[in-house]
C-alpha cells in the first residue's frame, strides 16, 4: 500500500491492477469482491491472491 500524504489515506491497488495481476477481466474481479457464484472457486482464489500481491507491493 502507498501512503497519499494529500488525502491522508493509504491506496489500495485499483480493480484494474487487479485484473491485470490476476489475467482476467475486471467484471470478474468485481464479481469475486460481490461475492458472486458465477465465479469458479479457482479464479475466486486466483484473483484473491493477487488482490494480495497487488497490495503488498504497494
Amino acid at each position: 500500500m502507498t501512503y497519499e500524504p494529500a488525502i491522508g489515506i493509504e491506496r489500495l491497488g485499483t480493480i484494474k491492477e487487479i485484473a491485470a495481476a490476476a489475467s482476467v477481466g475486471v467484471a470478474t474481479v468485481h464479481r469475486v469482491l460481490k461475492g458472486q457464484s458465477k465465479v469458479s472457486s479457482s479464479t475466486s482464489l486466483t484473483v484473491m491472491d493477487a488482490i494480495r500481491r497487488v497490495n503488498e507491493r504497494r
